[in-house]
């Protein structure tokens, strides 16, 4: 069964599209899971982390995009999506034989203007109230997402920081959130605002009367730099959300992830003394029953 994971946080500039690419390899090369990451945000951060600027232009040019997708596709699902997949990405070199893989369907700068696009459309062919229209569309792009990611084991969902139709159908879609911060003073409304967007619920006190084990997210701290600050503000947010317990602190190694390479290299060589952290956070996220399918 595939299972979709999120990667979302409503503040920017926390490390989302790392985590994402990170993750994507950690399944491929330990879990043997055949993976495709969407990429999500028009940054476009993932789709260069793992195809470099000149794949991602070249699938640009080509019409081979996200933003592609859901335009071409939005009455059509059944036709053959296999031109928008970038097989066997990214610059970590797996097994001749290994069933592990890396996909990804690329990010567009556009996405935001074919949501737009598709909303005026929806619009004009319905005598709907704009809400309705909206749901539509985030609908329609949830089964778009559902139905492109069924010949993978694990999707992950690389968001953007605002309130798209596609990232808010991907938070629906998502058997699991994983919500990256930093341990600053605004991390605190970023976590209540997202966490309260993905449980449904407009207040925090209807929040909080879910216990954790039943939310369907969980916050990974990021970029620590080991100070008595970070501490206490973790342990403050840990009292409202749950956290895994995986730390990851700011390392070279963890930036340098960042540029793509075209040589293949091990995952050693790729992550190097990140190693035992991504190793702690995929036996945390997708080693356990922490990503688990949806019961609804």
């Amino acid at each position: 069964m595939t299972q979709f994971l999120a990667v979302s946080n409503r503040k920017g500039g926390v490390g989302k599209s790392t985590i994402s690419v990170m993750l994507a390899h950690a399944a491929a090369s330990w879990g043997r899971q055949r993976v495709l990451v969407m990429d999500l945000d028009t940054q476009c951060n993932a789709s260069l982390m793992l195809v470099g600027g000149e794949g991602w232009e070249k699938a640009s040019r080509a019409g081979h995009t996200i933003a592609d997708y859901f335009y071409d596709r939005f009455e059509k699902v059944a036709e053959d999506e296999s031109a928008y997949v970038l097989s066997n990405v990214g610059d970590v070199a797996h097994g001749r034989f290994f069933a592990g893989r890396v996909s990804l369907l690329p990010g567009s700068q556009r996405l935001e203007d074919i949501q737009s696009e598709l909303f005026v459309m929806q619009s004009s062919k319905k005598e709907l109230h704009a809400d309705a229209v909206a749901v539509q569309v985030r609908g329609r792009m949830k089964r778009l997402m559902k139905h492109f990611g069924m010949d993978f084991d694990l999707v992950i969902l690389d968001c953007p920081p605002g309130l798209s139709y596609a990232a808010l159908a991907a938070l629906d879609l998502a058997d699991l959130v994983l919500v990256p911060f930093r341990p600053d003073f605004v991390s605190q409304f970023a976590l209540d605002r997202v966490a309260m967007l993905i449980e449904k619920v407009e207040t925090g006190e209807q929040l909080a009367s879910i216990p954790f084990g039943e939310r369907r997210y969980v916050c990974l701290p990021n970029y620590l730099k080991g100070d008595g600050h970070e501490r206490l503000l973790i342990d403050q947010l840990a009292l409202d959300h749950p956290l895994l317990t995986t730390r990851l602190p700011t390392l070279d190694s963890i930036a340098r992830a960042f540029d793509w390479d075209e040589t293949r290299k091990s995952m050693e060589q790729k992550y190097a003394d990140a190693l035992p952290h991504l190793r702690q956070l995929h036996g945390e996220v997708l080693g356990a029953p922490l990503l688990r399918a949806k019961t609804a």
